[in-house]
């Protein structure tokens, strides 16, 4: 290509090439995308990571989808819908056309048994809390009652499916279109509970049906001919590839491998940026260090449990850099944990970096807790480059200001994230996409035994502002409330903000309907080819 990059990577071209179009014989699919890595499951109900969010929405469908260009949600397997006026009830009329893959009819009582499974806590889902506002559905998860029944979700009919609140949720409607809320094919998991997602067992909902899933190589789907609008899907089949090297990625769309691109290296950005097929826009979402305050080692327990010592971490941290030398693709630095941007939300903002402070802080938070010196520790992070060049920068600057010994500590996706879960690190890298347009979603977090916490921190004062969050139904007492469970956070530094995202795909002129929002969501369902075109770029 004319314009393709000239990034010196001419060996790594040929070589990226050759990985990709050899050792397998296989025709291109009609789409192909990098996914970053592996889902850690194609469970709806257990995957929490991004990665994992491409792959089940192209699976799987839900209530609604999201609009290609918003937030909005639109129609898919439920046809319409109705709000009762106190905003306790909704009603959703599934589609008389709605079939699973293998071709079953897709009813009502199949979001009854899937939304009920969401909150077992035998399947001990991350993401069960996000909808505790429906009737009875915390007390099941919690083991107050362990009788599904008592959960407000009902089919009165195979085309009615009913939702009871407890109290009015001003974002439900968008979680209808989020992955925890698909169903699952109730005789597929129950016959093989532990290995109905393998592929020749696998049934889904969506546009697409996987037939192929190679483990660090590809997951091959088709066009799902059952899907109710198969007829205005116009991909034909999808490659999705979990690799997680940036550069291997850029070089696999620069030589037509790939379609598109969903990150890209730091090193190229400012190439990248002179192309039209790359254009960062600001995302819904924050990336920051969480700090483990449950470690196992007594000494690291009681130093990173001291709020000044965080706080301490957080002064000596030069964001401003970071963005300018580092990322350079337009991000800006983090003095808050929800980003700018929610409508109607104004966040309590920290200062930017101050080595004085940080001094003063660490001195005080160590002589308080008696200790002479502050132990040593590691930053983890998952296998990327722009995750070790972040964490490079944070331990020089923790180093050179606060004389600590700090090592980097790097594990492939899924290690990465039991190792998070198990609370099995000292710092890690960590960041948050809005899972609907609220500030909500970055806040609630931090509640005592959201397993999506993963820091430790509990406070029964935040976990009070969450909760009394939840019941106000006047918009800006509620942003007022959450507000002010924000600079609680900001206050204890239950994490430490480092840059708020932008998205960063590189998306081919031939690929249609793939368009710039706000939470950097993508549906297949809307993209449209011109085969010709792509034909043409890479003809010779």
């Amino acid at each position: 290509m004319r314009n393709a990059l000239s990034l010196g990577f001419v060996g790594l071209l040929v070589i990226a090439t050759i990985w990709a179009l050899s050792g397998v014989n296989r025709e291109r699919a009609d789409f192909v995308f990098t996914n970053g890595a592996e889902p850690e499951s194609l469970d709806p109900a257990k995957v929490t990571g991004v990665p994992g969010g491409r792959v089940l929405r192209a699976l799987f469908a839900g209530l609604t989808v999201q609009a290609p260009d918003s937030t909005e949600v639109l129609p898919d397997l439920a046809e319409s819908w109705q709000r009762s006026d106190d905003g306790l009830t909704w009603t959703f009329r599934i589609r008389a056309d709605a079939k699973w893959s293998n071709g079953d009819a897709l009813t009502a009582e199949d979001f009854v048994y899937s939304w009920r499974r969401l909150f077992a806590p035998d399947t001990a889902s991350k993401y069960s809390y996000l909808l505790w506002g429906i009737a009875g559905s915390e007390d099941f998860t919690s083991g107050k009652t362990r009788d599904p029944a008592t959960v407000g979700v009902s089919a009165p009919d195979a085309r009615t499916f009913v939702v009871r609140l407890r109290e009015p949720v001003p974002y439900f409607l968008a979680l209808t279109a989020f992955y925890p809320t698909f169903p699952v094919h109730r005789a597929t998991v129950e016959r093989w509970p532990s290995a109905w997602y393998k592929p020749g067992r696998f049934v889904s909902s969506g546009p697409f049906r996987m037939v192929l899933r190679s483990v660090r190589d590809r997951l091959h789907a088709v066009r799902n001919e059952h899907y109710w609008n198969a007829a205005n899907i116009d991909i034909a089949s999808i490659d999705i590839l979990p690799i997680e090297d940036l550069t291997t990625g850029l070089n696999l769309y620069l030589t037509g491998v790939c379609d598109w691109i969903t990150d890209v290296p730091a090193h190229a950005v400012p190439e990248l940026l002179k192309r039209d097929d790359f254009k960062p826009r600001p995302r819904i979402g924050t990336y920051f260090y969480r700090i483990n305050q449950k470690n196992a080692d007594p000494v690291k327990r009681r130093f990173f449990g001291s709020a000044k010592v965080r706080r301490a971490l957080y002064f000596a941290i030069d964001r401003e850099g970071i963005c300018e030398r580092v990322l350079r693709g337009g991000q800006v630095p983090a003095v808050s944990i929800v980003p700018p941007g929610v409508a109607g939300y104004e966040s309590p903002m920290l200062p930017l970096r101050d080595e004085e402070a940080a001094k003063r802080l660490l001195a005080e938070g160590l002589r308080e807790l008696g200790m002479e010196r502050a132990p040593s520790f590691s930053i983890l992070y998952n296998t990327q480059e722009v995750h070790k060049s972040v964490a490079e920068v944070v331990q020089s600057n923790w180093r050179e200001a606060l004389g600590l010994e700090v090592r980097l500590e790097n594990m492939e996706w899924q290690s990465f994230l039991k190792a998070e879960s198990s609370f099995d690190y000292d710092i890690s890298r960590a960041g948050w996409i809005g899972d609907y347009p609220d500030p909500n979603t970055f806040l609630d977090l931090w509640q005592s035994g959201n397993a999506n916490n993963r820091t430790g921190y509990a406070d029964e004062g935040f976990d009070a502002r969450i909760r009394e969050a939840a019941k106000t139904v006047d918009a800006a007492a509620r942003f007022a409330i959450l507000a002010g469970a924000e600079q609680q956070a900001l206050d204890d530094m239950v994490v430490l903000p480092i840059y708020y995202y932008v998205s960063m795909n590189c998306v081919h002129p031939w690929v249609q309907g793939l368009r710039a929002n706000f939470q950097d969501r993508h549906n297949l369902h809307f993209i449209k080819l011109d085969r010709a075109a792509r034909a043409r770029a890479f003809r010779n």
